[in-house]
């Protein structure tokens, strides 16, 4: 969907049940539970993760079912499945999907090559396509149960799982959508990757005048040693827990992930708890970075580069080329070898 008259965002239902490519379909059956109904041409090639095949349609004998295992060391440590089943048959099959958990919600996502997808997590299911490259990717800024997603390119279909049901924001240039982490499924990508923002708790702004105190304290013999005592570093370690706990437990609803136009996300009305979506490291940082911080940052790296590239553009440019000298080898009659050099230069 696209945005309203007055720009206001609304989820909707993902229309997203039914795809077709000249070599597979994918439909998604609701009723009463999600099952996903797979036609297969003659030697394509379905990855279904292990566990998920409820049944195969057509001639038995001409099916053949391999185990794959994906990039294990990878997927390992980003905790992304890496058995799946690769199913292939020299004639048309139709196979029957069905995901394990009994809250789960099914998609599908047509790629045509010309937009590649993220997915997060282990939301991904199953997928065909004889160009599509699916690579597993460890984003190290979110904590260790959700380091692994992965990037899809090429043409093919997919098929995502999701908790709850399955909702769809498109979003048009120059528009933005703010979404919880833990409900993304996946989304489109484009060159602007999405940012953690905050959420402000009040318009309402306190300052503070400066007297230079904070100069003139650490000079004091005193609090030179309270701060290397092991009293100390024990109340700070404590004070940085609570804090840590007060913004998960009754501020953590500030913290969301912002996406930028043009894109298309996929959300889940389930999700899982902030602790295990970011660390104790994100919430801090993220919670006292101040509004804009993280837009600044990418607008000085970007000048930056510029920077640097056309320094490099210069001193290139300022190099002087070596001259060439050409010289010539002729054999004598005695047999020696006389090497001449030319007096022009190349």
């Amino acid at each position: 969907m696209s945005a309203n008259a007055d720009r206001t965002l609304v989820t909707e239902p993902a229309n997203t049940t039914r795809a077709t490519t000249p070599d597979a379909r994918f439909e998604v059956s609701d009723s009463p539970l999600p099952l996903l109904n797979v036609s297969l041409s003659a030697s394509q090639n379905l990855y279904t993760r292990r566990g998920t095949l409820v049944g195969v349609g057509g001639k038995a004998e001409n099916v053949v079912s391999t185990l794959s295992i994906l990039e294990p060391f990878r997927r390992l440590v980003g905790r992304i499945p890496f058995l799946y089943q690769r199913i292939s048959s020299t004639s048309p099959v139709t196979a029957l999907i069905s995901p394990r958990s009994t809250v789960t919600s099914l998609a599908v996502v047509h790629l045509d090559g010309s937009t590649d997808w993220m997915t997060v997590g282990q939301s991904l299911l199953a997928w065909t396509g004889q160009t599509l490259s699916v690579k597993p990717t460890i984003n190290t800024k979110m904590s260790l149960a959700h380091w692994g997603n992965t990037s899809i390119t090429g043409r093919g279909l997919l098929a995502l799982a999701g908790r709850g049901s399955i909702a769809q924001v498109v979003l048009d240039s120059e528009e933005s959508y703010i979404a919880h982490p833990s409900n993304v499924v996946a989304y489109s990508m484009n060159r602007h990757p999405p940012q953690p923002c905050r959420l402000k708790s009040t318009s309402f702004r306190l300052q503070i005048p400066n007297f230079g105190l904070s100069g003139i304290l650490p000079d004091i013999k005193f609090f030179r040693v309270m701060n290397e005592s092991s009293t100390w570093k024990s109340i700070r370690r404590i004070y940085h827990g609570v804090r840590t706990w007060f913004r998960r437990s009754i501020w953590g609803d500030r913290l969301f992930l912002e996406f930028y136009g043009p894109a298309t996300i996929l959300l889940q009305t389930r999700a899982e708890r902030l602790k295990d979506v970011l660390t104790s490291h994100d919430v801090d940082e993220i919670a006292e970075a101040p509004t804009g911080a993280v837009r600044k940052s990418l607008a000085s790296r970007a000048d930056t580069a510029s920077e640097a590239l056309e320094q490099q553009e210069g001193t290139s440019s300022s190099m002087k080329t070596r001259p060439i000298q050409m010289s010539t080898a002729s054999i004598g009659p005695d047999g020696k070898v006389i090497f001449t050099k030319e007096g022009a230069a190349i």
